[in-house]
This record gives C-alpha cells, structure tokens and sequence, in this order.
C-alpha cells in the first residue's frame, strides 16, 4: 500500500501516456493487455486478485535501457466506496531488462487487509521474524522474473511473475512471547509463531505492464 500512496500519483502522467502512446502509434500492442496483473494469495486466508488499468499499482523511480530501479507492481480489490480493501504489492526493487533470470529484491512484499476502521498488514520482515530459518532471509524476499521483455512502437511491453512470503505479527508481543525468544536467544526464526499468535500467506501473481519510453534514460 505504502508505495501506491506514495510513488503510483507521481506515475498518473505516465499510465496515462502509456495508454495514449498505444492507441495512437502503436499498430502490434493489445489495449486489452495493457496494465493487468492477477494475483493468488493463499495461507490464513485465501483469496484472488485480478486488476487492469489505473487499478494496477506500478512504481517506478528510475527507467534506463538496461534497468528499472525503484520498480514495484501490486492490484488491489476495492470495497463498494472505491477504497481499498486487500492489497498485495512486491514492494520496491531493482530490476534488470532481461527475460527468464529470476531476480531478488532488497525490499520485501506485503499484503494488506482493511475490514472497517481495522487493518491488518503481512510483510516480509515478520515472516523472517516469525517463520525463516534462513540466516540470509531466503524466504523473506521477493523473487520476480521477467518472462517477456519486448519494444512496441514507443512502448516497452514487460511481462512477469512473482512470488513471496508475508506474515502477520501483533503490534504488542505477550510477555510469554518475548521470554521464550529471549530463552532461545540466536534461534530462527526468532520468534514461536504459535506462542506470539502469527498468522502468514504466501503471495504468488503475473502481471503485464506496458512503459513509455520517453521516461527512459
């Protein structure tokens, strides 16, 4: 959620360019591919995403021919007032302009529910808190390969997958919590996910997105 608050209003000239660019000059690109992205959370709860156009959250900070640097992409199911009610984004990365390598973020993804004025929010650091037993948080991380990397007209078409874990901690840890941590002080996870009441979802999705080039550096 945090980025598509932040960095996706900064990018609302660009969608809208996107969008413009290709029914304009564009003669081989499919509007009906443009910005969508399908998303299967499963785990605590289990539930489907599927998103096109301005509904696709896409970040980016920087667009070069090789790279994309502060890249993210996420969907999310509005309620009926057109507010978000569950989210799920990769959060931000550095992503090379190459098809078929798996690459890994330095950030870690999340999946937000909101169910009134109550919100609950799984991310990356508390599945390494509550669940990796990874020492390099392995299973914290977002994986994200790009399947398809291809110029159309004055657009850059990119498809890809991504998958990550995400886990739901409480904000106040119970003091049975903490002290059986302490007692097993250099353990991973660190915590007893059963003791502190954690809950976790692994989040697996596709996506196309379509980047004007005039953005490209």
């Amino acid at each position: 959620m945090f980025y598509r608050k932040i960095y996706l209003p900064l990018l609302a000239c660009t969608m809208a360019a996107c969008s413009k660019s290709d029914k304009e000059t564009s003669k081989d690109a499919d509007p009906a591919d443009l910005n969508s992205i399908s998303v299967s959370i499963e785990g605590e709860f289990n539930q489907k995403i599927e998103a096109r156009g301005r509904d696709v959250e896409v970040a980016l900070l920087k667009f070069t021919k090789t790279s994309l640097e502060g890249f993210g992409v996420g969907g999310f199911i509005p309620d009926g007032n057109g507010s978000m009610k569950t989210e799920a984004t990769t959060g931000l990365m550095k992503l090379q302009l190459q098809a078929g390598a798996e690459q890994t973020g330095t950030a870690t993804g999340s999946v937000t529910v909101k169910s009134g004025n109550n919100q609950t929010q799984y991310a990356g650091q508390s599945y390494f808190l509550y669940y990796d037993t990874d020492v390099n948080a392995a299973n914290s991380k977002v994986y994200l390969t790009l399947t398809e990397v291809k110029d159309t007209a004055n657009l850059l078409k990119l498809r890809g997958q991504f998958r990550y874990n995400a886990a739901y901690g409480p904000d106040k840890q119970s003091d049975d919590c903490i002290k059986e941590a302490l007692a097993n002080s250099g353990r991973l996870p660190m915590y007893n996910a059963d003791l502190c009441g954690a809950k976790k979802v692994k989040v697996s999705g596709t996506f196309t997105i379509y980047l004007d080039k005039v953005m490209q550096q």
